[in-house]
């Protein structure tokens, strides 16, 4: 349940859901023992991961970002909370400017005249700073596919 109320945190930070909107989850394909627990905890999951309600569903509805925990997928219609075209090209553009400082990173990293004079601090920041985007790369890519 904690990794559930985790994982519906980090989609509404990255699809930029209002903070004060209370958003549906549906769970999918969920077993016996997953709804049980879901049902138990439904309470404090609703409050830490502000949803409106939980339901359960057999299939996934439209317009909603999914969460794959285990043998259950989680939905979170967004449909009406977000712009999704918006946000798509948001997250494009965010995408781009990556692109562009990891190729500007790399390109200094592969000098070997940098390499050779600049400082070790220098080049573990700038190695630091290279996995940090290639991380939130995964991230951008990840919301897309949530978009659909």
């Amino acid at each position: 349940m904690i990794r559930l109320i985790s994982e519906v945190r980090s989609v509404r930070a990255e699809m930029n859901v209002p903070a004060g909107a209370k958003i549906a989850c549906v769970i999918v394909s969920a077993a016996k023992e997953t709804r049980r627990r879901a049902a138990q905890w439904e309470d404090e999951i609703m409050r830490l991961a502000r949803l409106a309600g939980i339901t359960f569903e057999d299939k996934v509805p439209k317009a909603s970002a999914q969460i794959v925990l285990g043998e259950a997928t989680v939905a979170l219609p967004l449909e009406g909370v977000i712009d999704f075209a918006a946000e798509k090209a948001r997250l494009n553009k965010e995408l781009d400017k990556i692109a562009k400082d990891t190729a500007a990173i790399e390109g200094r990293l592969s000098n070997p005249g940098f390499v050779a004079k600049a400082p070790e601090d220098v080049l573990a920041e700038a190695r630091g700073r290279k996995t940090e985007l290639e991380a939130r790369k995964l991230k951008m890519k990840e919301a897309l596919k949530r978009l659909g």
